[in-house]
C-alpha cells in the first residue's frame, strides 16, 4: 500500500514538473548595482522572490537583448546574479524567466530513494493508515504546561508525547501554534531531538517562537543554542538571529579559526627557530643556550599536539567545519519543509519526532518525506477547512492527489461532516481544537455553525474584551448592488481578469473611515483573484492608500490583521448588449468542492476586530442563492453591524 502511494506521488510530481516548464515564473528586477569579482560580473538586486535562489539557469532580457544569468546569492532579501557580461555600473531593469521545478525535482528523487526501503519506515504507515498502526507508549512521561492551556490543547500536549501519530485540527484562533510550541517544548525536556516544520518560512519563525516561550515557562534552563533556525528567517526578531544556522556556523567557524590562528603561530615559530639552529650547525656556529632553549620549549608544545604533521591536520580541521555534523547535533531543528527536501545537509539525518504546522496546505509527497525522518512521533497539525496544497497541472488525476490534504486523504472524506465522524471515530489519534479566541462572538457563531458544525466555542477573557473597539459586532456587509457595479475584463489579457471599478470606489471609502481609527499596517484587503491584487492595489496607490496590504486568500493564510476588507469582486458583465451573470471556481462548489468553504473560511477568520464585506448581493442571490457563498452571507447579513 505504502508502495503504490509513493508511486501515485512520482507520478504527480512528473505531471507537476511538466507544468511547472511550461509555464515558468517570471519577475522584473529593478536599480541593480554591480560588483566586479575576479572578472565575474555579478549584480545586487532587492528582491523577495524565495524562487529565484531554487533556479538552476534564468534567462534574462535587456534591452531587446536575451542571454543567461546564474544567481549567486540569495541573502537578507537581496540577490546576487552573475552576468556574462559588463552591463555598466547600474541595471535600471532586467526581466527574467525561470523554470522553477527544483524543489520538486529533489522531491522526486527522495521518493525514489524512499519507495525503494518503504517497508523499514514504519512511520509511513502511521501516518496514511493511522487506524491500524496508531501505538502508544506505556511509559509516557507527564507533561508541563502554563495555566492558559484549555482541556483540548491539554490533551493534544499530552497525546504527542506517547502516540506515534497525532492528527491535530486546529481552527483559526484556537491556539494551535502556542500548543504546539509546548508540544517541542515537553519533546525536548525529554531529550527528544525534534524536526519542527512548516510550508513556510514566516510559519517556521512564529511556531519557533511560540517554542522559546514555552521552554522558558516550562524549562528555562534549556540552551537555546541546542536549537537552530535552518534557512531564512522571515520575521525580525532578535530572538532569532542567535540561533540562526548560518549564524551558528560563522560564530563557531570564527572562533575555530583564531584558534587555528594561534596554532599556526605555534608551529610557524617552532619551524623558525629550528630552521634558525640548523644554518648555525651547517655553518659551525654555536647554538646559544637560550636559543636551544626556546626551541626545545617550543617542540615541546608540537609534541603536546601530536607532533608536526598531526598539528597540521589539527589546523586543517579547524580551518574548515562540517555543517552536516553540526546540524546533526541540534536538538530541535525548525525549518521549512522545502529546505528539508533540497538541503544536502539532511540527509540520512532522521529524529525522534516531526512536528508539522500548517499540514493541511502540505502535498502528501512532502509529508511522506517527512514521516520518513520520524523514529517515534509524527504529529501533523492543520486544519482541512481551510487552504489545502496547490497545483498547477492540468492533469486529472495528478492535480486531485496533489491538491488533496492529509486530513480528508487519511479519513476518506470530502465533507465536514465526514472529517467529523472520523474524528469521533479515532479519539486515540486526533484531536480538535473546540475553543477559538481571536474572534467576536457574532462572527464566531457564523463560522462555528457554517465551518465546524457549531462545534467551535468562544472563549474571549475580560482583559481581551476591554481591548476590543467599542462596537456593537464585527462583520459589516456592504451591499453594492445599490451602487449598479459591474464587470469589466482587462483588455488584451489572456484568461479571467475581472475589473469591478464600484467596489475599488467603496474599499477607498471604505479605507478613509477605517484609517481614522486603525493604522494601515493593521488593516488588510482581501481579493478571489491574482489580478484584482494589482488593480485594488494600484487603485489605493493612486488614492494616497500606499501601506495597506493588498493579497489573494492564500496571502493571508495562518496570519490575522485588526481589520479584514474582503471584496468577491463579483457582479454581472455587459456581453453583448446585455447583461451576464455567472459563477467563478472560487465560489462554486459544483467547480471547485471542497475548496470553496475552505478559501471563504481562510477570508473570513482572518479579522480579529472587525470584518467588511463588499458583495454584489443582487448578484450573490442570483448566482449563489442556494449554494456555499449565498447561505453564507445571508448568515452574515443577520449579524452586520
Amino acid at each position: 500500500m505504502i508502495k503504490k502511494v509513493i508511486t501515485q506521488a512520482l507520478e504527480a510530481i512528473a505531471k507537476e514538473i511538466e507544468a511547472v516548464r511550461e509555464t515558468p515564473s517570471t519577475d522584473v528586477l529593478m536599480n541593480g548595482e554591480l560588483e566586479k569579482i575576479s572578472g565575474e560580473y555579478i549584480y545586487t538586486f532587492e528582491s523577495q522572490n524565495q524562487g529565484l535562489k531554487f533556479a538552476e539557469e534564468i534567462r534574462a532580457k535587456m534591452d531587446g537583448k536575451e542571454f543567461k544569468v546564474h544567481p549567486v546569492e540569495f541573502k537578507d532579501k537581496k540577490v546576487r546574479l552573475e552576468f556574462p557580461e559588463n552591463k555598466g555600473p547600474k541595471v535600471d531593469e532586467v526581466y527574467l524567466e525561470w523554470e522553477n521545478d527544483y524543489v520538486l525535482k529533489k522531491m522526486q528523487e527522495h521518493l525514489f530513494t524512499l519507495q525503494e526501503k518503504s517497508k523499514e519506515i514504519p512511520q509511513l504507515k502511521a501516518l496514511l493508515k493511522p487506524e491500524k498502526n496508531f501505538k502508544e507508549s506505556t511509559e509516557s512521561p507527564e507533561p508541563v504546561f502554563d495555566d492558559l492551556r484549555n482541556p483540548s490543547q491539554k490533551e493534544a500536549i499530552e497525546k504527542s508525547l506517547k502516540n506515534n501519530i497525532l492528527y491535530v485540527w486546529g481552527p483559526p484562533g484556537t491556539g494551535k501554534t502556542a500548543t504546539l510550541g509546548f508540544i517541542i517544548a515537553n519533546l525536548l525536556k525529554e531529550g527528544k531531538r525534534v524536526l519542527f516544520v512548516s510550508n513556510t518560512n514566516r510559519a517556521v519563525d512564529v511556531g519557533l517562537l511560540s517554542v522559546i516561550d514555552a521552554l522558558y515557562e516550562i524549562d528555562p534552563g534549556f540552551s537555546l543554542q541546542n536549537t537552530t533556525r535552518f534557512g531564512e528567517a522571515a520575521l525580525d526578531d532578535p530572538r532569532l538571529e542567535d540561533i540562526l544556522f548560518e549564524h551558528q556556523v560563522k560564530t563557531k567557524l570564527d572562533s575555530r579559526k583564531a584558534d587555528a590562528v594561534q596554532l599556526s603561530n605555534t608551529l610557524s615559530k617552532y619551524e623558525s627557530l629550528q630552521e634558525k639552529i640548523d644554518d648555525m650547525m651547517r655553518n659551525g656556529e654555536e647554538v646559544p643556550e637560550k636559543l636551544d632553549l626556546e626551541c626545545q620549549l617550543a617542540g615541546n608544545k608540537i609534541d603536546e599536539h601530536g607532533g608536526v604533521e598531526e598539528l597540521e591536520d589539527k589546523i586543517d580541521r579547524l580551518m574548515n567545519l562540517n555543517e552536516r555534523y553540526e546540524l546533526k547535533k541540534k536538538q530541535l531543528v525548525a525549518t521549512t519543509m522545502a529546505k528539508v527536501c533540497t538541503s544536502e545537509l539532511f540527509y540520512g539525518i532522521s529524529y525522534d519526532a516531526v512536528v508539522v504546522d500548517e499540514g493541511s496546505m502540505a502535498g502528501i509527497p512532502y509529508l511522506l518525506l517527512m514521516a520518513a525522518k520520524s523514529k517515534n512521533h509524527l504529529i501533523i497539525a492543520g486544519d482541512p477547512m481551510q487552504l489545502p496544497p496547490i497545483a498547477i497541472t492540468n492533469d486529472r488525476e495528478a492535480r486531485e492527489f496533489l491538491e488533496q490534504d492529509i486530513f480528508t486523504y487519511v479519513s476518506k472524506s470530502d465533507t465536514t461532516e465526514a472529517l467529523f465522524n472520523w474524528h469521533d471515530e479515532n479519539p486515540e489519534f486526533t484531536c480538535f481544537f473546540d475553543v477559538q479566541y481571536r474572534l467576536k462572538d457574532d462572527l464566531a457563531g457564523v463560522i462555528s455553525s457554517v465551518f465546524y458544525e457549531g462545534r467551535l466555542k468562544s472563549d474571549t477573557t475580560e482583559e481581551e474584551m476591554k481591548s476590543l473597539p467599542d462596537t456593537t459586532g464585527s462583520v459589516a456587509l456592504v451591499d453594492t448592488a445599490k451602487y449598479n457595479p459591474y464587470l469589466e475584463q482587462e483588455t488584451g489579457e489572456r484568461g479571467f481578469k475581472p475589473i469591478n471599478e464600484v467596489h475599488h470606489k467603496l474599499i477607498e471609502e471604505s479605507l478613509k473611515r477605517l484609517t481614522r481609527n486603525y493604522a494601515p499596517e493593521n488593516i488588510g484587503i482581501i481579493v478571489p483573484f491574482r489580478n484584482s491584487v494589482y488593480k485594488v492595489r494600484n487603485h489605493l496607490w493612486e488614492s494616497g492608500f500606499k501601506d495597506i496590504e493588498v493579497g489573494t486568500i492564500h496571502t493571508f493564510q495562518g496570519r490575522e490583521k485588526s481589520v479584514i476588507i474582503f471584496d468577491t469582486v463579483m457582479s454581472g458583465e455587459w456581453q453583448n448588449g446585455s447583461m451576464r451573470h455567472y459563477s467563478v471556481r472560487p465560489f462554486d462548489e459544483a467547480k471547485n468542492g471542497l475548496s470553496v468553504p475552505r478559501l471563504l473560511n481562510v477570508a473570513f477568520s482572518r479579522s480579529k476586530e472587525l470584518l467588511v464585506i463588499i458583495a454584489d448581493m443582487q448578484h450573490v442571490e442570483r448566482v449563489y442563492g442556494k449554494k456555499f457563498l449565498g447561505r453564507l452571507l445571508h448568515s452574515v447579513k443577520q449579524i452586520s453591524i
